[in-house]
């Protein structure tokens, strides 16, 4: 079995747990909607939709292509992966948004209802998906349809407007959120409360919340990883320096997709509630549950 063979085989492994795990996450959230009305679900119910729609649009095949004006909207959307870097945008841009709502959370708590309040969060994420359309744009007019084939143009701008606007590009959508989420969990874990000459309540209700943001921290820092590798090489490609589509790059873009179906088994690993509310959709809940566990939710319920 070549190359493109186990690629095509394991993007079709990808797209069809990335798309399947998020739905469940989605519907988690949707069935219980006490859990929508806090700012961080919101924020990875955005994440979880972006991580769903990327299982839709990964390439798992060779598709024929539509003609006339259903072929220009394939290969301007599908055939150049405009969809799919929207999406892994888009996904690096929330996973920043997630790092400062628990900065707010943690350190400006008195601050905290009013930056993230359920319309400023929509307002946020709304914006961010008008933000990497716009950054994205350049691959929506990079190809066209001549004679049943998606063609490739070259840029308009020429060979260095090409490596300014890739620098460009690379360091507002992807190098500067990744910097922002890996410096605020950095900066929160320093500074986070202690626990000492508190209540055993706020003891309780300090420690859902490092868990809680244990939870976001790993998936938030695990999406910029897996992502950094590929992103770096496309950053370096206009330089001659790596090759896009190269085995190597085809390689790492694989391990970005990896990680959109990755969120909901960090969310099962690393928090309580989340792993009794998976349990109870899977029908795994036997209806018992223990005096702590009970704590915990209602801790967790009861942090902003």
């Amino acid at each position: 079995m070549g190359f493109e063979m186990i690629l095509q085989v394991l993007f079709c492994l990808i797209a069809a747990a990335s798309f399947s795990s998020n739905l469940f996450f989605c519907i988690v959230l949707v069935t219980k909607r006490s859990m929508l009305k806090k700012p961080h679900n919101i924020v990875l119910f955005s994440l979880a939709v972006t991580d769903l729609l990327t299982g839709y649009v990964i390439p798992k095949a060779e598709y024929p292509i539509p003609t006339g004006l259903h072929g220009q909207v394939f290969c301007r959307l599908l055939a150049n992966r405009y969809l799919l870097f929207l999406m892994g945008k888009v996904s690096i841009l929330l996973a920043a948004c997630l790092a400062l709502e628990r900065w707010y959370c943690v350190l400006r708590p008195m601050q905290y209802r009013n930056m993230f309040s359920r319309k400023r969060v929509f307002i946020y994420v709304t914006l961010m998906l008008i933000v990497t359309c716009i950054l994205s744009m350049n691959k929506f007019f990079e190809n066209s349809v001549v004679k049943d084939k998606c063609i490739t143009k070259n840029a308009l701008y020429g060979k260095y407007g090409t490596r300014a606007f890739i620098v460009a590009y690379s360091s507002l959508a992807f190098y500067i959120p990744c910097f922002i989420t890996w410096f605020t969990f950095a900066h929160i874990s320093l500074h986070f409360p202690s626990f000492q000459g508190q209540t055993r309540e706020s003891v309780n209700k300090k420690r859902r919340q490092r868990a809680l943001l244990r939870m976001c921290a790993i998936t938030a820092v695990a999406l910029t990883i897996c992502g950094f590798p590929a992103q770096t090489i496309y950053l370096l490609s206009p330089f001659d320096i790596t090759k896009i589509g190269s085995p190597l790059h085809k390689g790492f873009n694989a391990l970005l997709l990896l990680h959109s179906c990755m969120n909901p088994l960090i969310y099962w690993l690393t928090n309580k509630e989340y792993r009794k509310e998976f349990k109870k959709m899977l029908g795994c809940n036997k209806g018992v549950v223990s005096p702590e566990t009970e704590m915990n939710t209602a801790d967790t319920h009861g942090e902003s």
